[in-house]
């Protein structure tokens, strides 16, 4: 919670900063009652207010006391280990917006990696291109690996940042200060020895129009149809690849998305089409301080396809050799499906692949997709505008206009939402409920709900996007009820949880409706089993951070074995293995009495299957800041 120092502040804002003082010492008199509008955290057993004593703002404990005012009361508890805080408070506070370099793609190149792919593609020639170079990082070790003021003129660098662009200009090599995608044209294709650089991961709204069509139009030349989906670095790569003379090599840093994302498969398709060598340099530490991007290095040479493709895994970038020399010891991969198949499985053994492909072309497995369907869930536009605790409810009188609510994961902790979960949840204190708005109610026939409108709109709540386009923009559209709730989020693997209750849930977690004749416990069941976590690793993305993700579509299409075949019994002790935190155990079970006993796989195959999700999982959980420990309740 923040807060400025200054008084007027709080008092524009509404929030009571008077205080009983001691004249000697300036301490706080106990107790001191406070009306406080401060939204508020654990509410039953603390939460915060604002205070003033010697010249600074404070925040302390206070417990609840009575209603004043149709707001809050709240008894201060005197507490000399009071906190100073220095910022403004926000009531209902908006997530963080991205700062200008996230915005433009910008992410510098750690040295050594600089210096690795500028010694790998300038060894094919000393005409090399640095299509978005930034502030020259990467043109500062072309200069080193050509020699300097020779050869190295025949580099160049472009740049659509000025400031950058003259930054980069300081190392000797000459600088284009230009849209790439409006300075790269026919002539540059096939005219360089080598391309090399860190292209700007840019997302399809923060483009400029102009630049987006130019990047799209190159795209649509070379045969790829981009979408709204379409991050800058892709239109970069098909440049890099076009700009090349066969035998010339590319050297990119690129996101890891490009293993995995759907929105990528034609971009990969066409590298293995383009190049006769491609190697991915992949690292288990993230590059980038402070950044949970996770990165790769495309290493690739021109020339008649289908690439030998090989996969390399350092340590982190000091790892690399300062030759610019990958592991030539590398066999190359077995060849992929790339229309269908992720470059997510160059991370596996073969073995661990055919594994996979014989569950496609075996058809035991059903889908998801064939006994449910799997959507976003409720999109409030701002939830700490929307997403309420009890006492929060109960505080500004609209209770009655709330429904429960899964705001979180960790609320899902076994293999059944019930009842005695979400009481639970209230009596904690958690934002359990979600304002609930008929569209065609009125604030003016509801005097609590117009005076929470009234502040949403004093905070600016109402002119965020999603706020913004709605005809009313305090009523939240389709909070429909789903059959089950499955993990969006993941740090361990998929689950479902079947929705024994009446909550709907925030978009931080999906809803499942389902179709024909299986329950929701039968498909929560049968979910957890290598086989459906296995396959959510390699049809899933993975971020820096350690998280997986599954959008809707991708969940649809995860297989798993038959839920017909769950009965009530192996469902009760998979909730309440999971409760305890017993995910392997849940998994066991599962995969021995559906996987093994009922659909006739052989156990070494299960094990193989297992075996592919503890693999990518492992590799996965090295990048994150935290990790799940085996004795916690899962959450996924």
């Amino acid at each position: 919670m923040a807060i400025r120092r200054c008084r007027r502040a709080h008092r524009r804002r509404g929030v009571a900063t008077t205080t009983q003082r001691n004249r000697r010492s300036g301490s706080i008199s106990s107790p001191v009652v406070l009306p406080c509008r401060l939204g508020t955290r654990n509410a039953i057993t603390e939460v915060h207010s604002l205070v003033e004593t010697n010249h600074r703002i404070y925040a302390s404990s206070i417990i609840p006391n009575k209603h004043y005012d149709s707001r809050p009361t709240a008894t201060l508890v005197g507490d000399p280990r009071r906190t100073c805080l220095t910022a403004v408070v926000e009531t209902f506070p908006a997530p963080t917006a991205p700062s200008a370099d996230k915005l433009r793609g910008g992410y510098y190149t750690p040295p050594a990696v600089a210096r690795f792919i500028a010694a790998w593609a300038s060894a094919a020639g000393p005409r090399v291109l640095e299509p978005s170079c930034g502030d020259g990082a990467v043109l500062a070790m072309l200069a080193e690996c050509l020699g300097g003021a020779g050869p190295a003129s025949q580099a160049v660098g472009v740049e659509l940042n000025p400031l950058e662009a003259a930054k980069a200009a300081r190392h000797g090599l000459p600088v284009v200060t230009a849209d790439f995608f409006a300075w790269f044209g026919g002539a540059h294709q096939g005219a360089f020895d080598a391309v090399v650089g860190n292209p700007p991961y840019i997302r399809f709204g923060s483009w400029t129009e102009s630049t987006r069509a130019r990047a799209f139009a190159l795209m649509h030349e070379a045969g790829l149809q981009p979408s709204r989906l379409t991050n800058a670095w892709l239109p970069f790569t098909v440049a890099a690849v076009l700009a090349l003379r066969p035998g010339g090599r590319v050297a990119l840093v690129l996101p890891a998305e490009l293993l995995q994302v759907g929105y990528a498969a034609q971009l990969r398709g066409f590298l293995v089409e383009r190049l006769a060598d491609l190697t991915i340099v992949s690292f288990r530490r993230l590059l980038f301080g402070g950044v949970l991007q996770e990165v790769v290095l495309l290493l690739g040479e021109r020339g008649e396809g289908p690439a030998r493709v090989r996969a390399v895994e350092y340590e982190d970038a000091a790892e690399l050799p300062t030759s610019g020399r990958v592991a030539d010891e590398a066999p190359p991969q077995p060849a992929l499906r790339h229309d269908r198949e992720k470059w997510t499985k160059y991370h596996l053994r073969p073995e661990q692949i055919e594994a996979l492909r014989a569950i496609r072309t075996e058809g035991r497995a059903g889908l998801l997709g064939d006994v449910a369907s799997v959507d976003v869930g409720v999109v409030s536009g701002r939830n700490s505008f929307f997403c309420l605790t009890p006492g929060q409810a109960q505080a500004r009188g609209l209770g009655h206009l709330c429904v429960p609510l899964v705001a979180r994961s960790a609320q899902l902790r076994g293999l059944r939402y019930t009842d005695e979960d979400l009481c639970k949840q209230a009596a904690e204190e958690l934002r359990c409920l979600l304002l609930a708005v008929p569209e065609d109610l009125s604030p003016a026939t509801d005097p609590a709900l117009a005076r929470y409108v009234a502040l949403g709109e004093e905070e600016g709540v109402h002119r965020g996007y999603k706020c913004s386009i709605r005809r009313a923009w305090w009523s939240v559209p389709s909070v429909w009820r789903p059959d089950a709730f499955m993990l969006r989020q993941i740090h361990l693997g998929p689950r479902v949880v079947a929705n024994l209750t009446a909550a709907t849930s925030t978009d931080t977690v999906h809803r499942v409706r389902l179709h024909g004749e299986v329950t929701a416990e039968q498909l929560a069941t049968a979910v957890t089993s290598s086989l459906t976590f296995a396959f959510s690793e390699v049809m899933g993305r993975s971020y820096g951070g350690g998280i997986l993700e599954l959008e809707p579509g991708e969940a649809d299409a995860l297989p798993l074995p038959d839920p017909r075949l769950v009965d009530a019994g192996t469902a009760t002790t998979v909730d309440r293995l999971l409760r305890e935190g017993d995910l392997d155990g849940a998994i066991d079970l599962v995969d021995a009495r559906l996987l093994v006993a009922a659909m006739g796989f052989a156990p070494e195959q299960v094990a193989l299957l297992r075996s592919v999700w503890r693999d990518l999982r492992e590799r996965r959980a090295r990048r994150s800041r935290r990790g799940p420990t085996a004795t916690s309740p899962i959450q996924g």
